[in-house]
């Protein structure tokens, strides 16, 4: 009996350790969904260069004084967006880029990479404009409080947030050390109290990826701004774009500065 004890025991660690090594060697593929190829728009395209690395997307609206810069989701497609923004917002020129490894953009999405291709569409495109408005969704928030605290943005709104995908990993794979094991981590919580732009969250009341609490600890630690928060009721993480109230609050918050 303290044989098998012993054997059974073994087998389990084995398999822990085995899964567990399964999910640091391969924590990529399980967070980053790219989209192949792109929707049909004719829109402009835009092409913007980050070192060897070409980032391809869209703009909406150009030659206005002011910009907007979409940060997407982890599978949305952003040129989606296009119509509905492109209306909503006709006083300011919209920035639809696919991050690296996404659509027609060049290379593998990191945290790193996508932090360093923010920086580059932001310096490549405010030398033609008054002032930036950063929008980010899901995985996009991470990179949009990267960029907020890196850079001079006039208003910042944050759709579906999270603390740190980290967080949101070690409650999915709660018997393994997934603090440990994650390395892009999106640490938005950590940044949030050197945020000063005017800042909006929105969250779904039904969203299935991202929980309240998680949100919730965002908004509690932001204290160079009081975050304006509101929730969409019946929403999920894959549909509040369907919501009239949705693009309500987008619109009042932004204006028509």
């Amino acid at each position: 009996m303290q044989t098998f004890i012993i054997s059974a025991l073994a087998v389990i660690a084995i398999g822990y350790l085995t899964t567990a090594a399964y999910l640091y060697l391969n924590q990529r593929k399980f967070l980053y969904f790219p989209q192949p190829g792109v929707l049909h728009t004719n829109e402009q395209t835009i092409e913007i260069r980050n070192g060897n690395i070409s980032l391809r997307g869209w703009v909406a609206n150009e030659h206005n004084d002011n910009a907007i810069i979409y940060f997407g989701g982890n599978a949305e497609r952003p040129e989606a967006s296009i119509e509905d923004f492109k209306q909503l917002f006709s006083n300011h020129t919209i920035y639809f880029i696919n991050y690296r490894g996404y659509g027609e953009s060049d290379g593998t999405p990191t945290e790193t990479g996508l932090y360093d291709d923010a920086m580059a569409i932001y310096d490549h495109i405010a030398p033609h404009h008054n002032h930036i408005i950063i929008i980010g969704r899901s995985l996009g928030t991470g990179v949009a409080t990267y960029l907020a605290t890196n850079r001079d943005v006039h208003k910042l709104i944050l759709v579906e947030p999270y603390d740190c995908l980290a967080n949101i990993a070690q409650l999915t794979y709660p018997i393994f050390p997934m603090q440990l094991i994650v390395k892009d981590r999106y640490d938005s919580a950590q940044r949030a109290p050197y945020i000063t732009a005017p800042t909006l969250i929105i969250k779904a009341e039904n969203d299935q990826v991202i929980p309240a609490s998680s949100t919730d600890n965002l908004i509690a630690q932001f204290t160079g701004t009081t975050p304006q928060t509101a929730t969409i009721p019946n929403a999920t993480h894959s549909d509040i774009q369907d919501y009239t109230q949705y693009y309500l609050l987008l619109r009042d918050f932004i204006g028509t500065e």
